[in-house]
């Protein structure tokens, strides 16, 4: 899961699915203060549900480790993402994607043809959503 999470490296999020580490009772400590700031200017409270911002704000378009470095220094946008670098279980493989992208695409190829083996559910038994975060 630490590898296929790393296709957070590209794409978007739409704010609702964030604010809540910013709009709190205090911002998320696990979160960057330059990069909460930079949040809060692209996501302000009430803002339009349509508005995304990047999951990685720097190489968007590039499919990169990026986002383990972002994790290591407090950039995860989602709390999903940022739990990785602060819980124990997973900051080790999170720190070794970080410094060594080679050893993120070896594990994320051997992930993603893992997930490709899972059986899809058709008809009754599964749907395509079209909104991701709920059923239809």
């Amino acid at each position: 899961m630490i590898a296929l999470s790393g296709a957070h490296t590209v794409g978007f999020s739409h704010c609702d699915q964030f604010t809540n580490r910013l709009y709190s009772s205090q911002v998320d400590p696990t979160l960057d203060p330059t990069y909460a700031q930079q949040l809060m200017s692209g996501c302000p409270r009430n803002v339009d549900p349509n508005i995304v911002l990047a999951l990685d704000t720097q190489t968007e378009h590039t499919f990169d480790n990026l986002y383990y470095k972002n994790l290591v220094n407090g950039k995860g946008l989602l709390s999903s993402d940022q739990v990785l670098f602060t819980d124990d279980a997973s900051r080790f493989t999170v720190v070794e994607f970080a410094n060594d992208g080679s050893k993120f695409f070896e594990a994320f190829v051997v992930a993603i043809k893992k997930l490709g083996r899972v059986g899809v559910k058709t008809g009754k038994e599964g749907e395509i959503r079209r909104d991701c975060s709920k059923f239809n």
